[in-house]
């Protein structure tokens, strides 16, 4: 039996070797036993955090997400242009035209900050309204007992609270304006719907109908800030894109605290978008509407010129009719005529066109459509140029001068007008020689008629001067219809598909994630301090140190004593009928002893510094030897500091010294009985000596021993710290067995490769060590100390015991 214990022993001290040469990881039992041993703290913390968190939830309003989708339609009113297969912009980009994707120029105009100042003037939000309901303020858009209408221009940015004293009027108090707001002290009565005078502006405030009643002695919050402001935190609130790549329809989404703002905020938008569109289309319309009023004046005084030169002609020359003299000619110069009209009359027009391209020829507006051009290249190009015209200045609103997309556009423009220029004179020139032609064809007629009057030939001149006149003058009243017919039923291109919906489950604050998260900090923080504090923690926790530092055999754990337990290291608590854990723990020492060496009488007890409670192992397990049946002598080889003896109240008699010093022969004589149920007696320091390293050296110290071998069965030696003083090394050649006494979180780590080179060097005969003041027993399972194992404590069998 005692070859397999040694071979497992053996095992267990090269398994161990090895893993003293790996660094240190964090076990899944470490992590459990963190939990276990410090539940109380993990409970503590996780009821704390789960109340900050229940605290946020209720000062948190809730936050409502509602969305509308529109449909973006061509100018043609179709929606089907992504797929119809036909790549548009592609063959735009081909003719030498910049061109984009249009659902994505409509959805970042639609998020504009343009629209957003809009909407929030219409809406006007940047006057805002809330009460206190419990620990959270509660927006009061559409249930606010009252509206404050500002008289005057917004300065600064303020806030003050209104408190409803009766349906006559209020209380205004806690007043805060300026950049920054800082507190005044103004105070004012308010009645309804009379003006109210405040440094920040006077103000009328207008009762809701149905609503103030519900409001009585409590308070509501206004805040004014800028348009600018509320604008931007519209801004922020709603976000547009793409439903999908394959279609146009575009969504938009609007979060807020209100359910029924937000709302009111997406038909806003909405609606604003759609105007800005139609009055987009309506400036080409307005623009030729008012170039056609220009030219009708104009033709009017004209034609009203002729027709006054016509009634003077007649009423000077006495004549009424010239049917009956000029019906030859009329017949042959007819067509001469139309043709000559026409030719100027087109002929005029272009010249209109080209004097109003020369006078604008810096700006940005637009190209007036005359229809009359008969030359539909060149009304190709006015249409173009009006189209590129109106996405350029749709893009210049929300973007600056200097955009690369504006100046590529300001490039292809300038180079569209000075092409529709060059070719408006050049179809000028040739209307001019058509003019030219059909004047001279008419003047060859008008030589024919030589036997005419020549009063009858002013006369056709000014008929066919009046015919031109009114001629111009009918076309431009058509077009003038037509435009006005156009500003009247131009529509947006765009579809409303659903109206602002959405769920009345807030998106925010996120209840149970908030919730579980709270948990988790509360689970976390603590792990964390208490895995902090172990890492920080420098000295010896528990067995596995030692047994990741050392090869040492440890020979058993001391659990902790409680407070109040045991007040003092001189109490000897073993008895025959104490089966507390300590004690257990004695008995398990005594036990594990045999399996070191089963052979050793003399034990000498030794420890790292004072304090670790080596006097304490020392008596008690002396008596759990004694216990036995055995006979066991107690020897306080610690004649420096004598502790054992002064706690035996015996430091002022003879004892060791006067025998090393040879003033006594018979150690029997300096023995006393120490316990009789325990068969122990103790054989104290004696006084002190000035010289206790010679003492021990000499050969009395050994005869000592052997003196009392032969009259006890176990000679236990309390020695002195091994690190302080060279007694313990000295004293240590009598001993058969070395115990080394650690006292767990009060001995460094870094000692413990010290601690396994005395070791290995063979210092001490048969080193094992007692880790004293042991916190683990939470941890053990079983009934008991000495009944079971803890989880730390159990290898395999018998290799608990290591042996060297």
């Amino acid at each position: 039996m005692e070859n397999n214990i040694s071979n497992c022993t053996s095992d267990h001290t090269r398994h161990s070797s090895s893993s003293f040469e790996h660094e240190e990881e964090i076990m899944l039992r470490d992590i459990l036993d963190t939990f276990l041993t410090n539940w109380g703290w993990f409970l503590f913390s996780v009821i704390v955090c789960l109340a900050l968190a229940c605290l946020y939830l209720a000062t948190k309003s809730n936050v409502y997400q509602r969305q509308a989708v529109m449909l973006v339609k061509d100018d043609n009113g179709s929606s089907s242009g992504r797929r119809s297969g036909i790549n548009t912009d592609a063959l735009m980009q081909l003719n030498g035209v910049l061109a984009g994707s249009s659902v994505k120029n409509e959805v970042y105009i639609l998020h504009s900050f343009q629209l957003a100042r809009e909407v929030a003037r219409e809406l006007q939000l940047d006057v805002m309204y809330s009460t206190r309901v419990g620990l959270r303020n509660v927006s009061l858009y559409n249930s606010r007992p009252f509206t404050i209408n500002f008289l005057s221009e917004f300065t600064v940015p303020a806030s003050f609270k209104l408190t409803i004293d009766s349906d006559k009027g209020g209380t205004i108090s806690d007043v805060s304006y300026g950049l920054p707001m800082q507190k005044s002290d103004f105070t004012a009565k308010v009645e309804w719907s009379k003006v109210v005078k405040t440094p920040f502006g006077e103000f009328i405030a207008v009762p809701t109908d149905g609503k103030l009643d519900d409001f009585i002695d409590r308070t509501v919050s206004v805040q004014r800030i800028s348009i600018e402001d509320a604008a931007v935190m519209l801004y922020n609130q709603v976000s547009s894109g793409e439903v999908d790549k394959e279609s146009t329809l575009v969504r938009i989404t609007c979060t807020d605290t209100s359910i029924k703002r937000a709302d009111d905020i997406l038909n806003g938008l909405l609606n604003a978008y759609k105007r800005s569109i139609i009055e987009d289309k309506n400036q080409m319309a307005k623009s030729t509407f008012q170039f056609i009023e220009d030219r009708i004046a104009l033709i009017h005084s004209e034609l009203s010129e002729v027709e006054g030169r016509m009634a003077d002609f007649k009423q000077n020359s006495g004549l009424v009719d010239f049917k009956a003299s000029s019906d030859a000619y009329i017949a042959q110069s007819n067509l001469a005529r139309q043709r000559t009209v026409q030719a100027e009359t087109q002929y005029a027009m272009v010249e209109y066109l080209v004097d109003h391209m020369t006078q604008n020829s810096t700006g940005n507006s637009l190209i007036p459509s005359m229809g009359g051009i008969s030359d539909a290249g060149i009304a190709s190009q006015i249409n173009n140029y009006n189209q590129l015209m109106l996405q350029r200045n749709r893009l210049a609103e929300n973007s600056s001068e200097s955009s690369p997309a504006i100046q590529d556009l300001d490039l292809n423009l300038t180079q569209m007008r000075a092409a529709l220029t060059a070719s408006l004179k050049g179809y000028s020139a040739s209307l001019k020689l058509q003019a030219e032609k059909a004047k001279a064809e008419e003047a060859g007629l008008m030589s024919n008629l030589s036997a005419v009057p020549q009063k009858e030939k002013t006369a056709i001149d000014i008929t066919r001067q009046h015919s031109i006149k009114e001629t111009l003058y009918t076309f431009l009243l058509n077009k003038r219809e037509e435009t006005a017919l156009q500003l009247a039923i131009t529509e947006a291109n765009i579809r409303i598909v659903e109206q602002p919906f959405g769920s009345r489950i807030p998106i925010a604050p996120r209840r149970l994630v908030t919730m579980l998260l709270a948990l988790i900090i509360g689970t976390v923080v603590p792990f964390f301090y208490f895995r902090l504090r172990t890492v920080l923690d420098t000295t010896v926790h528990g067995r596995k140190d030692i047994e990741k530092y050392t090869t040492i055999p440890i020979l058993c754990d001391v659990p902790h004593r409680q407070s109040g337990t045991h007040a003092q290291d001189s109490d000897l608590i073993v008895t025959s009928q104490n089966d507390d854990v300590i004690v257990e723990a004695f008995r398990m020492m005594r036990f594990n002893m045999q399996f070191i060496r089963k052979d050793a009488r003399v034990i000498m007890l030794t420890s790292t510094m004072p304090g670790e409670g080596k006097t304490f192992i020392s008596r008690n397990f002396a008596a759990t030897l004694g216990l036995n049946g055995k006979k066991v002598v107690l020897i306080d080889a610690d004649i420096r500091k004598r502790t054992s003896s002064r706690l035996s109240n015996l430091s002022s008699r003879q004892g060791l010294t006067s025998y090393l010093s040879g003033a006594e022969d018979d150690v029997l004589r300096l023995v006393t009985p120490q316990s009789k149920e325990c068969n122990l007696d103790f054989l104290p320091a004696g006084i002190a000596a000035p010289n206790p390293a010679e003492l021990l050296m000499s050969d009395r110290l050994d005869r000592c021993i052997e003196e009392l071998k032969k009259h006890y069965d176990y000679v236990v030696i309390d020695n002195v710290p091994a690190q302080m003083v060279a007694d313990a090394g000295i004293t240590a050649r009598v001993a058969d067995m070395t115990i080394y006494v650690l006292r767990e979180t009060k001995i460094d780590r870094r000692f413990l490769p010290e601690l396994e080179s005395l070791h290995q060097e063979k210092k001490f005969n048969h080193l094992c060590i007692v880790l004293n003041d042991s916190r683990n027993q939470n941890k053990k399972y079983g009934y008991g100390y000495g009944y079971g194992y803890g989880p730390k404590n159990e290898k395999k069998g018998w290799s608990l015991f290591r042996k060297k």
